[in-house]
């Protein structure tokens, strides 16, 4: 009986078994890590129409920043002066973090006719709000990615291998 081989065998198992494991854990952690710590691009994302003194909410983030709305032919862009934009508001219904827009009273001029698109850098709602929070995240994708590397190198470094 080969014993000698048999470990070797078992090792080798072993080893691609974590190995094949871990790098489908570590796509879906970074995947997600990714997700949470990066700002996304909106551009003409529905509002609705911009009915004097209607608060009208983007469901899918929790804040916005350099926002554009333009009218519904998406040719005008509305002054700001034309609308308050708060970002990290508590929603109604859901109680999900929202993003609202409250048009002014001044609005008019043919903007309150028809959907109207919105533009801007946004934090989705998956976003780490706290810088610490999100360099956290990435370490954790770093030291998933060395715990790869070490679990790779362990037999060879143990001298297993003969």
């Amino acid at each position: 009986m080969n014993t000698k081989g048999q470990m070797g065998v078992r090792l080798i198992i072993m080893v691609a078994i974590a190995l094949i494991a871990g790098v489908i854990f570590f796509q879906t952690i970074a995947q997600e890590v990714g997700s949470s710590t990066s700002t996304v691009a909106v551009a003409n994302e529905s509002l609705g129409t911009m009915t004097n003194g209607t608060t009208l909410y983007l469901t899918s983030y929790r804040s916005i920043s350099d926002v554009i709305i333009f009218n519904a032919t998406g040719d005008v862009a509305i002054p700001s002066t034309n609308y308050t934009v708060t970002n990290n508001v508590i929603h109604p219904t859901t109680g999900a973090l929202t993003v609202s827009v409250t048009p002014s009273v001044t609005v008019g001029f043919g903007y309150d006719v028809g959907t109207s698109t919105i533009d801007g850098t946004a934090q989705p709602l998956t976003y780490i709000a706290d810088s610490g929070g999100r360099a956290m995240a990435n370490l954790i994708v770093i030291f998933f990615a060395l715990a790869l590397v070490a679990a790779a190198l362990f037999p060879v470094l143990k001298q297993k291998w003969e």
